[in-house]
């Protein structure tokens, strides 16, 4: 016989409460909103009800578990006592006046056959505050397999420098030359730190060639690995100086004016800039990307190229293409890749430039610089160096009135802000300079020409090598 349910029933204090449950009894299945099941405003469905016993044969009823609302009075009459209804396990009829008839409600369905809902009464406890702590941070930090390496850091814009020009332009001499041109005292102190063993190499090769052997590098025909370094200098005492900056200084660094910043290039062959070759097609994207995310450029310019398609004997050798061949489709290149990027300023490019007019040493660059009254002492070095170097560029566009030189110039005005724009007349070999008479305008060339090769009669003396860097750097004159 099954126990008494010894749960004492809830007293209230007056006869409503009964007489709500009544009215609700009446209203059949749908009975469900019971205060006791609300939170937060929303009903519970009660949990489901077990199913009908069959009454013991002395017609006792058996002791009800607890359940919804027992049966209104209708269904009381409707059934016999001490036995099982007759439509047991079938859906009830709506009662007259219950929900489904006022509302137009569907039948409703044994709710042993539907699923029940998620019991809302009960809320899980809360956890202690410690331990909810410790989960957010359980769940900010990744696991060990979901870490990632960190982004190495990008560069600053005007660290990352590229270098650009056309067929035997002089890049590679250039970059033998600085390791040189740094121990300049005109620039103050300075040192070059390669970031890596093989950035170390390809520059000791490279100014091997230039100063031991006396040698020009060979022209690159291959694709280079970028060559990282950083240039330390002391300003101090030099034209370079910038003013304002030892005031703040302290202890030992007092009234020195110290600077530092990283440099990458990459040598590639002058053929990759002509997109229209075998080279440019294959390289050609590379180096666009590289040029549009670098935002500094040291454009080597080669004056010499001029005479030897433009000159009165006309093109000399088989090579007719001229200087804005390697620079017009690639910076139209430039343009596209910083737009898609939405970089573009205004109607201008992000990047510093720095063209360099290479080859000042070459007689024919040398005597038009003359011409132009361009050209003076050094007292110091007792080279000849240009005054304006715009203005022999200028002089240049106009001696050569079907070269590309031109064409350049209009580009350069076009894309870039005239202060990025930085012109200077560089020479990696420097002029032959006789210890005891000095500088000989009628022999100012430090190449001797031995057996069908060249040769230097003494170790190179670059000139301007160092300040189209220092420019991009924000450090220095933007002329020569």
């Amino acid at each position: 016989m099954p126990e008494d349910d010894k749960r004492p029933e809830s007293t209230p204090k007056d006869g409503k409460q009964d007489r709500r449950r009544d009215d609700r009894a009446a209203e059949g299945p749908f009975a469900v909103w019971d205060p006791s099941t609300l939170v937060g405003g929303r009903a519970a469905l009660p949990p489901v009800p077990p199913p009908v016993r069959p009454a013991p044969s002395n017609g006792t009823a058996p002791a009800a578990p607890a359940a919804p609302a027992p049966p209104g009075p209708r269904e009381d009459k409707a059934r016999t006592p001490g036995a099982a209804p007759a439509d047991a396990g079938r859906p009830a009829e709506p009662a007259p006046g219950s929900f489904a008839d006022r509302f137009g409600g569907p039948e409703v369905l044994d709710k042993s056959a539907r699923p029940a809902k998620p019991d809302r009464t009960e809320k899980p406890d809360k956890p202690a505050k410690p331990a909810r702590k410790a989960a957010v941070a359980d769940k900010a930090v990744p696991k060990d397999d979901e870490r990632q390496e960190p982004e190495a850091p990008a560069s600053a814009p005007e660290s990352t420098i590229t270098l650009w020009g056309g067929m035997g332009s002089g890049k590679s001499t250039l970059l033998a030359a600085l390791s040189r041109a740094v121990q300049d005292p005109m620039y103050g102190k300075w040192s070059m730190w390669p970031e890596d063993h093989a950035s170390k190499k390809f520059l000791s090769d490279l100014a091997h060639i230039l100063y031991r052997d006396r040698t020009f590098p060979m022209a690159t025909l291959t694709e280079q690995r970028p060559v990282r370094f950083t240039l330390a200098g002391d300003l101090s005492g030099t034209r370079f100086s910038r003013a304002g900056r030892r005031r703040w200084r302290r202890g030992a660094d007092r009234g020195r004016d110290l600077t530092e910043f990283k440099v990458t290039l990459r040598d590639l062959p002058g053929e990759a800039f002509d997109l229209h070759s075998q080279t440019g097609t294959a390289l050609g994207g590379k180096l666009i990307k590289d040029l549009g995310a670098s935002r500094a450029m040291v454009y080597v310019v080669d004056p010499v190229r001029e005479w030897q398609v433009n000159g009165d004997d006309g093109p000399v050798g088989g090579d007719a293409r001229q200087n804005a061949d390697f620079f017009t489709d690639v910076l139209a290149g430039v343009a596209t890749e910083v737009n898609m990027r939405g970089e573009r300023q205004g109607n201008l490019l992000p990047h510093s430039i720095a063209v360099c007019l290479a080859k000042f040493d070459d007689d024919r660059v040398f005597r038009f610089a003359c011409e132009q009254g361009n050209v003076r002492l050094n007292p110091r070095t007792g080279q000849p160096e240009v005054m304006d170097a715009k203005r022999l560029f200028d002089g240049l566009c106009q001696a050569f009135p079907h070269g590309s030189l031109r064409e350049i110039k209009q580009q350069i005005e076009l894309f870039f802000a005239p202060e990025r724009v930085g012109y200077f007349v560089c020479s990696a070999v420097g002029f032959w300079v006789d210890p005891e008479r000095g500088f000989d305008f009628e022999n100012p060339s430090l190449v001797n020409p031995v057996d069908d090769a060249v040769r230097f009669v003494a170790p190179p003396q670059p000139v301007n090598i160092l300040e189209p860097f220092l420019f991009l750097r924000g450090v220095g004159p933007q002329a020569s």
